[in-house]
């Protein structure tokens, strides 16, 4: 080696060891870009829920069975609308002593898969006593079926958190549902005539006891209820008794 390729720490480094040094940070500087790209890659997809930022005004018909809800006459018909509190709180803690009926409130609208939710923007919901209600909707059932898939909260799942499934989801979907967020249910694997999202429910219709699901939230679970449709929702009837993990 000649003294010109000799490196010394207090000098110029020598041209090939330039050139050597500088391909070894490129080919570094690329392994780094592909890890970080894999990494994301393995990301569980963050769903398209949409959380917007400024409330808007609504006039319905809310009805709390199975589940806080609003009935809006929109011109593409009668669009339903789950609600829900700040914060991982249920519709109650803003909804008071409201009774069922025409009401008029404010909230954040939440969407996704071309479901709605609102998240209450005060504590009073002013009633509207000269507007008739909006009727409850026919409900067509569409069978009895076994299916695998996961418990979710609606309200993260919706769009307040991205992804609002999953694992790393479990601790927070618990809380939600613990503190009277609507349960869910996405389905894996279904069938073309199954629809991908639901909103759960006991075998008769009302609304399911957190304690009943908490332990199987998150996870991949087996279940057989029967798919009944309301008017723009989707509600899975489920008997809990059949519930349990997929191994």
């Amino acid at each position: 080696m000649s003294a010109r390729e000799f490196y010394v720490g207090y000098l110029s480094m020598p041209p090939r060891l330039r050139w050597t040094v500088r391909g070894l940070v490129l080919l570094l500087l690329a392994l780094v870009a592909l890890d970080a790209w894999l990494v994301a890659s393995m990301q569980p997809a963050a769903g398209k829920g949409t959380w917007a930022d400024a409330p808007q005004e609504y006039a319905g018909t809310l009805t709390r069975r199975p589940y806080p809800m609003l009935r809006v006459k929109t011109q593409a018909g009668i669009k339903t609308y789950l609600l829900v509190s700040d914060e991982k709180r249920g519709a109650e803690a803003a909804l008071g002593v409201t009774p069922d009926g025409p009401v008029k409130l404010s909230g954040f609208p939440i969407t996704r898969s071309g479901l709605g939710m609102i998240e209450l923007a005060a504590n009073d919901v002013a009633v509207i006593s000269e507007t008739a209600a909006i009727e409850e909707p026919a409900r067509e059932v569409h069978g009895t079926v076994t299916l695998e898939g996961e418990i979710v909260d609606s309200k993260c799942w919706l769009g307040v958190m991205r992804p609002g499934e999953g694992h790393l989801h479990k601790a927070c979907a618990s809380l939600c549902i613990r503190g009277g967020i609507p349960p869910m249910f996405v389905t894996r694997g279904r069938g073309s005539d199954v629809p991908a999202l639901m909103l759960l429910t006991q075998a008769d219709g009302s609304a399911v006891p957190p304690e009943l699901i908490i332990p199987f939230v998150a996870d991949a679970v087996r279940v057989t209820g029967t798919i009944e449709k309301r008017g723009d929702l989707w509600v899975l009837k489920a008997d809990l008794s059949t519930l349990a993990r997929i191994k």
